[in-house]
């Protein structure tokens, strides 16, 4: 090569090199901008876009921070920032302050770039972060610092705490205060609370001090059994010096509280849940508690934290979505100014109000407290539910802090099933199905008043083709026997003829128009009415004995009430009514005739005075109503068949209510009332002095 040549070509090579290095200039020393990183792209999104170091190095750092991944940001922070902060401490803080606020997801708005034509080696951002917590979405400005490395030729972000949380420095911090609000109340139809938010009263020992020598006295004095004090003054955790809770109530006696400081007691008072009419409305109401780790982990809306109060039975539990208050949130920076960042005011949880009258709930349970069984009293006119009690009870209260272990057990050992809500559920109606039957007969055209039938001996089959199967009836009555008389005897054979007269699918289709199988229509949730259990009517034995509410045929005492409700009232069945917020509504219209809701009316009348005389009778009410008694299940301790006994009614000068009592296993003992005798001493706890209820038993 020439040396010309030669020249020629060291020339070009240099031209090369110092072209090259004056592009890298220009690209190291343009706007950062041109710089990109990630997926932000104007076009979609009309925001700027962020430089994260050079075009083979670049990152998406508000991808970064979004995500919460500083690590992997931490090397495009200046060299200044990352000297005075450590990524530990960094990522440290990060996670307290999301932990506090419940961070969800975080998301940037409105990126824009300012203008700042004095220095173009610092590049500045603002924009909108838009932040989802636990506690509802937090908007906040931020502000981005870009510094140019000469050196390093190389764009580096500053770094300072309000990529955390914008506002926060290094001599403040995120206090994220939490504001409650009550829970919503519970009310009777006066305004009476049944369930409040207030201050609950607990008697407890003082170890060391208490002397377990005593524990009949307390326990006597307290309410409780020995072994119940036994078992809490017993616990492995207790200690010298320790406070030990024994009982939770709303309000102790002037002559408890006299009591406790001889014997080492003492009452304290706290916040909780009240229950003020407690064992009378405890299966209705139901009680809060402490939220479980199951309700926490099935949680995905992250409503609830630990220790929270969370609806555990009853209206607490059905309506817990609204009873409960939505939480607020007050976030502020510490310091002399507490300049409040975002808050969220708390709301307090929605009342509600019943068609419960208490004060008749409370005398129906002074009657019926030591029974077992179900009693719900009926408006006819527009289904209101005025009282809705199930026995044995418990103390709701007992339950708000959590219930000793021995009493609880105490309760599942009672054979009489306290804790178990007996009108929630549908069961076997007996004979009080009749005067359905007589509806469907008198709807179908198959049964008149006036139907009289003659019918010899107990027992009775249609034909042979039962095999040994064989109706029986309680009272044996061979003289021609009209409706009136069949609903006085409650004679069985007779109404299991007015059904096979109808055929199963008549039957079941008059049923049908009395609301068996459907919803009921109600903001509680009762058991629907059944036919059977396969969900149809099988043979002609079944049709025969659902026509006297044996069978298979199950419906609840409400809807018994409401069906009765249309021969106390205007021949409409109401939907029961629960809430006063809730429309009076016909749940079906003219079931029955009024002719033959007189008819009935009457028929029933007589039932009292004839059958039910000794126990219903009363001569200052003209008194009407049904019974029935149910062979409901096998009793293995006992070995005989479970009885429980029905009554429904009401008083025909007073045609305001009816009345359904079911009283469960009477088979038990001879002293176990029946449904007729408490359906009496009910009016007389409404119409006499409360002092002559009992009398009789």
């Amino acid at each position: 090569m020439t040396e010309s040549k030669l020249m020629t070509h060291r020339n070009f090579k240099i031209m090369l090199v110092l072209l090259g290095i004056a592009l890298l200039f220009l690209l190291c020393a343009c706007d950062p901008t041109e710089f990109l990183a990630g997926d932000h792209d104007p076009a979609k999104s009309g925001n700027e876009t962020l430089p994260g170091g050079t075009e083979d190095d670049s990152i998406d750092a508000l991808a970064l921070i979004r995500d919460r991944k500083f690590s992997e940001l931490y090397p495009y922070f200046t060299a200044a920032s990352r000297s005075r902060y450590k990524l530990a401490d960094i990522i440290a803080r990060q996670e307290q302050i999301d932990e506090r606020i419940g961070l969800q997801s975080m998301q940037f708005e409105n990126v824009r770039k300012l203008d700042r034509a004095s220095d173009d080696r610092i590049t500045v951002y603002e924009m909108s972060v838009v932040m989802q917590t636990s506690y509802g979405e937090m908007s906040r400005p931020l502000t981005l610092t870009y510094l140019y490395d000469e050196h390093a030729e190389h764009w580096y972000l500053e770094y300072s705490a309000a990529l955390i949380f914008p506002g926060l420095t290094d001599d403040n911090d995120l206090i994220v205060e939490r504001l409650t609000a009550p829970r919503g109340g519970i009310y009777d139809r006066n305004n009476i609370p049944l369930a409040v938010d207030g201050k609950g009263q607990i008697v407890g020992a003082i170890s060391g001090l208490y002397d377990t020598a005593d524990n009949a006295e307390v326990a006597e004095l307290l309410g409780l059994s020995t072994d119940q004090v036994d078992a809490i003054m017993s616990q492995s955790w207790i200690g010298d010096n320790m406070y030990v809770p024994i009982k939770t109530q709303m309000e102790f006696s002037a002559g408890q509280l006299k009591k406790l400081s001889d014997l080492h007691l003492e009452m304290r008072l706290f916040d909780t849940r009240l229950y003020p009419h407690a064992n009378s409305a405890a299966h209705l109401v139901g009680h809060v508690g402490e939220v479980s780790q199951e309700e926490l982990e099935n949680d995905t809306s992250g409503i609830y934290r630990e220790r929270d109060m969370i609806g555990k039975r009853g209206l607490e539990s059905l309506f817990e979505d609204e009873l409960r208050a939505k939480r607020g949130v007050r976030v502020y920076l510490s310091g002399s100014e507490k300049q409040i960042l975002y808050e969220i005011p708390a709301e307090a949880g929605k009342d509600f109000h019943l068609t419960l009258d208490i004060e008749l709930q409370d005398k129906l349970y002074s009657l019926f407290k030591e029974d077992e069984g179900q009693v719900v009293c009926l408006d006819p006119l527009n289904g209101d539910i005025l009282a809705l009690l199930s026995f044995p009870s418990f103390d709701p209260n007992e339950f708000v802090q959590g219930i000793a272990s021995a009493s609880y057990q105490a309760l599942l050992d009672d054979s009489r099933l306290p804790l178990w809500n007996k009108f929630q559920a549908s069961y076997t109606p007996g004979s009080t199905m009749k005067i359905p039957t007589a509806m469907a007969g008198f709807k179908a055209g198959t049964l008149s008043p006036a139907t009289t039938k003659t019918i010899i001996g107990k027992n009775w089959q249609p034909d042979a083709s039962w095999g040994s199967y064989k109706i029986a009836r309680f009272t044996v009555d061979d003289s021609p026997q009209d409706l009136s008389r069949a609903i006085v005897i409650s004679d069985n054979i007779y109404f299991a003829q007015v059904a096979l007269e109808m055929g199963k699918d008549v039957f079941q289709e008059q049923l049908l128009n009395l609301g068996f199988t459907e919803d009921v229509p109600s903001s509680y949730p009762f058991a629907s009415a059944q036919f059977a259990n396969s969900g149809t009517i099988g043979d002609t034995v079944m049709l025969a004995t659902s026509a006297y509410g044996q069978g298979e045929i199950k419906v609840s005492s409400t809807q018994m009430a409401c069906i009765y409700a249309a021969i106390a009232a205007k021949g409409d069945i109401p939907a029961p009514r629960l809430l006063l917020s809730d429309e009076a509504a016909i749940w079906k219209e003219a079931v029955i005739s009024d002719s033959n809701r007189v008819f009935l009316q009457q028929a029933m009348r007589a039932t009292v005075e004839q059958t039910h005389r000794s126990a219903a009778y009363r001569d200052f009410a003209a008194l009407a109503g049904k019974s029935g008694t149910v062979e409901a299940s096998w009793d293995a301790e006992l070995e005989r068949v479970a009885l429980d006994s029905w009554f429904i009614g009401f008083d025909l000068n007073r045609p305001d209510m009816v009345i359904a009592i079911q009283e469960q296993n009477v088979h038990k003992s001879p002293d176990r009332p029946s449904a007729a005798l408490r359906f009496g001493q009910v009016y007389d706890l409404l119409y006499l002095d409360s002092s002559t209820a009992r009398a009789g038993d």
